[in-house]
């Protein structure tokens, strides 16, 4: 009899866990996401929390290691000095994100938790599509600019471009090591998913869109060489884009963005393994995305008002522009509740004077400023 219940309970436990995998599948979630925990590194980057080697060479975070997979941690370790890269690729990547969205409902809120961008990572919105790529890219960006610098000690200059480049210039200089930024950014950020799912699909993706947007906004610089200043010949190398860039950049693929959903052609025979599942447009008169656009397969939440459950903060008490008929106007941003307005004294830097040599001293002038606040 107690084998009977025991076989009973082991059947309703395997189907338990077949509901859970089909569900996950349909609606490409997972029970455990643990995507994007590594960026819990950004908060605990202090100068006290480093580890060292015989040479002095600072290695890794010491409570941060439990955020990152083993993968990771291995890539670190192989990598010394890359660390700080990471660490400021992120800084980086999480300025931008609130500068770009600044004016929108959801202006990219951060958290000083491991899951830095809060429960929008748990989704599949063109928000969570948006947060991916911007600290993909951050990586990607800050590795390649780390490597010309010297700050990390396998990799250096992307020395592969030599010789005559045109008629007057040739190849030179020090170019950023863009290819080794986004190997290493492959490796080590899309080491952290896990499944085959829809979700993992579109996390990849996204993290590939941000490294081929630094890569393919890399542009060419250049130094005159001559007699008195003349530019006989030039020497030639490619450097990174602002991150700037990278952000306009991303933030107009946020827009456009394409709702994508799960795709399975079948299995390929000849190789025994499935064929590499992908991503369609949810609307088959769409194009198929391109490999730098995002992508997303849920609709955003409603950021207007706040919810524990979706980690939404809403827009009351955020400042509005009351004569913009924008996404900053107080009445979209402020979702239709009305506003206040209040006045408020502002002291600001000004007529500043620069002195030889070196310093520049600046008056403090105070003005009155009218701001307007969402109910």
């Amino acid at each position: 009899m107690w084998s009977d219940i025991m076989r009973v309970l082991a059947l309703l436990l395997a189907v338990k866990a077949a509901c859970v995998l089909l569900v996950s599948s349909l609606t490409g979630t997972v029970a455990v996401n643990n995507s994007g925990r590594w960026w819990g590194i950004v908060n605990v980057a202090a100068s006290g929390n480093l580890l060292t080697n015989s040479k002095n060479v600072q290695l890794a975070l010491d409570p941060s290691l439990a955020l990152l997979s083993r993968r990771q941690r291995k890539l670190i370790r192989l990598n010394p000095g890359i660390l700080h890269a990471i660490a400021a690729g992120l800084h980086t990547a999480i300025k931008e994100c609130k500068w770009q969205f600044r004016n929108r409902r959801w202006n990219c809120p951060t958290i000083h938790s491991p899951n830095v961008f809060g429960k929008i990572v748990n989704r599949g919105c063109r928000e969570t599509a948006f947060v991916f790529a911007i600290t993909s890219a951050g990586v990607t960006h800050a590795v390649a600019r780390s490597c010309s610098e010297g700050a990390i000690e396998s990799c250096t200059c992307d020395y592969r471009r030599r010789g005559p480049g045109g008629p007057d210039w040739h190849w030179g200089g020090c170019s950023d090591n863009v290819d080794f930024g986004r190997m290493f950014g492959r490796e080590f950020v899309d080491s952290s998913e896990r499944g085959r799912d829809l979700r993992y699909l579109t996390n990849l993706h996204n993290n590939e869109a941000g490294r081929m947007t630094v890569a393919s906004e890399m542009q060419q610089e250049c130094k005159c060489h001559g007699m008195s200043g003349s530019c006989t010949v030039r020497t030639c190398w490619m450097r990174l884009p602002s991150f700037r860039v990278v952000g306009d950049y991303l933030k107009d693929r946020f827009d456009g963005a394409s709702r994508v959903v799960y795709a399975n052609k079948g299995s390929n025979r000849a190789s025994h393994r499935a064929d590499p599942r992908h991503l369609e447009p949810e609307n088959p008169a769409h194009k198929l995305p391109s490999a730098r656009d995002l992508v997303y397969f849920e609709k955003s939440p409603n950021f207007c008002s706040y919810n524990a459950k979706t980690g939404t903060h809403g827009t009351s008490g955020r400042t509005c522009n009351s004569s913009s008929p924008a996404l900053d106007g107080c009445e979209l941003l402020c979702c239709g509740r009305g506003y206040k307005t209040r006045m408020e004294q502002v002291t600001e830097r000004c007529h500043c004077t620069f002195h030889w040599c070196c310093h520049v001293s600046c008056l403090n002038c105070t003005s009155t400023q009218t701001v307007h606040q969402c109910l």
